[in-house]
């Protein structure tokens, strides 16, 4: 049994989770429902190339940010026993973010969120240590 299970999880993690979900169904949004997903408006990406081919891919993650802000809400509201396991989770796709974002397929850091990178990876990396690692109330 994991340090986590068996309790409720803390209120700082409840809080993030919310604030992942909302700025994840924000975010999301964007993507899905923006004529250029956000690539050129926000992003300010060049979609002369492979235009077409952006939009779809960024459409189809906000497809999939929508989804997991509707999960991590539907965490903090109804299933709290999931709260630790799913920012476990959060922290291994901030983890994987930057990677992606710094090593293995870097375009640069002239796009939005791309200096939030990092430091959401350490808060959540924050956050998993304290939830998983916080003292269990006394019985």
């Amino acid at each position: 049994m994991s340090a986590a299970a068996g309790r409720s999880p803390s209120r700082f993690t409840l809080a993030l989770l919310v604030g992942l979900g909302l700025m994840n169904l924000v975010r999301g949004a964007i993507h899905v429902f923006l004529p250029d997903s956000g690539a050129g408006v926000i992003a300010h990406f060049d979609l002369a190339q492979g235009g077409r081919t952006i939009v779809f891919l960024l459409a189809m993650i906000g497809a999939g940010q929508i989804a997991s802000g509707l999960v991590e809400l539907l965490v903090v509201a109804r299933f709290r026993a999931l709260a630790a396991p799913l920012l476990a989770i959060e922290l291994l796709r901030a983890l994987l973010a930057v990677y992606i974002a710094f090593v293995s397929k870097s375009v640069g850091t002239d796009y939005p969120g791309a200096k939030g990178i990092i430091g959401s990876a350490i808060v959540l990396t924050l956050a998993v240590l304290w939830e998983f690692a916080r003292p269990r109330p006394k019985a």
